[in-house]
């Protein structure tokens, strides 16, 4: 009786053993001592990377939206215009700088007994490309012809107007040889007083 036990707590043991050792054979460690996967029963699991595994489809990669948009069919192109002007050549001919009257005339005034003489108007210019120029006085008649560059007084009449009445007079510049001729007219102005008698 007690051979019989000990043959069957033998036999348990030997069972048991074998069944040990089935689990450590179906259990490996890992590089790091961690259990690993490998064995009856144990399926692999998938790398995120990959996507596949057993009973795992693929996956499928969906195109970026940048893969996806189409490139222009053209080219939008701005076209930038030079205009360029051409000025003409300087004018070389004669040239009037300038036709001023620098002093304003005055009519006579005062009394018989005390007259006030009047005042002349006088004239100054400056004109280049020619040598000489020309001043005619209330009318195209040449008063006379003077250089280029000058200054002239001249006697301001103011016989016949009436008391108060506003005279005037114009001078004409016009220039001398040269092409073209240029002119300048300026007109002069002064009040009339009347000279009273005593």
């Amino acid at each position: 009786m007690k051979n019989r036990t000990a043959m069957l707590v033998l036999a348990g043991a030997v069972v048991f053993a074998s069944s040990i050792g089935a689990v450590a054979g179906c259990l490996s460690l890992n590089g790091d001592g961690e259990l690993g996967g490998g064995g009856i029963g144990a399926g692999s699991t998938p790398s995120p990377s990959t996507g596949a595994g057993l009973g795992t489809p693929e996956a499928t990669a969906s195109p970026s939206p940048s893969a996806t948009r189409e490139a222009p069919t053209g080219t939008e192109t701005t076209k930038t215009t030079t205009t360029t002007t051409t000025r003409p050549p300087q004018d070389s001919g004669p040239r009037i700088h300038w036709f001023r009257i620098t002093q304003k005339p005055q009519c006579p005034q005062g009394t018989s007994e005390y007259p006030v003489e009047g005042v002349p108007v006088v004239l100054e210019w400056k004109v280049t490309g020619v040598e000489q120029v020309t001043i005619s006085v209330d009318g195209p008649g040449v008063y006379g012809t003077y250089p280029a560059e000058g200054s002239e007084t001249f006697t301001f009449s103011c016989g016949g107007a009436a008391d108060g009445e506003t005279v005037k007079h114009t001078y004409l510049l016009k220039t001398v040889g040269g092409e073209p001729v240029r002119s300048k007219q300026l007109t002069a102005t002064a009040t009339a007083h009347e000279i009273t008698q005593v």
